[in-house]
């Protein structure tokens, strides 16, 4: 059984004890990258700080989750080349019989969902969105280049996101709220 902490980024509506009580939440807008499910920032709580400035206009919450899963419960495209040698052929597949030559990830996404048995197994998808945070200065720092004469480079903080398919995958009471402090069940505030 592997671990990992998970972060969803979510408008600050001065709720947070239904954000806490209800949380996580399910995108489904017609643009999320990877059809209907819960998203969450792999790993690095700094990609849920930068969405929360560019989604949100810096008026955002973070909440934090532990994800348990077994190797077999990800659907990876990070970091299992099966995956994704499986992926581009269902790819290749649907450019040549469905004649879109522009087939988004999500459109492959969904076929699998409702066309592939084996898919129906995982609990979640795991995507790097290369060249998501593009142009964001603050990024840059967290790429390390091989040599000076080449633009390839070694990324520190890849925007890796989860796409959890149903919330049960979370567990309950699996859902704090880490940003703002001011929410954050230990917090205290003195008063001088």
């Amino acid at each position: 059984m592997y671990s990992k902490d998970i972060y969803q980024t979510l408008e600050d509506r001065d709720n947070p004890d239904g954000i806490e009580i209800n949380g996580p939440f399910k995108c489904d807008r017609k643009d999320a990258w990877l059809g209907d499910g819960y998203y969450f920032w792999d790993t690095f709580i700094e990609l849920a700080h930068w969405w929360g400035h560019k989604g949100y206009n810096g008026n955002y919450i973070i909440c934090k989750s532990n994800f348990k899963y077994e190797n077999d419960d990800i659907f990876d495209l990070v970091g299992n080349t099966e995956h994704i040698m499986d992926f581009r052929k269902i790819g290749d597949y649907l450019r040549k019989n469905v004649y879109k030559p522009e087939i988004s990830v999500r459109y492959i996404v969904d076929y699998m969902k409702t066309h592939v048995r084996d898919f129906r197994k995982y609990k979640a998808i795991r995507v790097n969105g290369i060249d998501s945070i593009n142009g964001d200065e603050r990024m840059l720092e967290n790429r390390y280049y091989f040599n000076k004469n080449n633009n390839a480079y070694l990324d520190c903080m890849p925007c890796i996101q989860l796409c959890v398919f149903s919330k049960k995958n979370i567990g309950g009471d699996n859902f704090k709220i880490v940003y703002p402090e001011m929410y954050c069940e230990d917090y205290t505030h003195s008063f001088i």
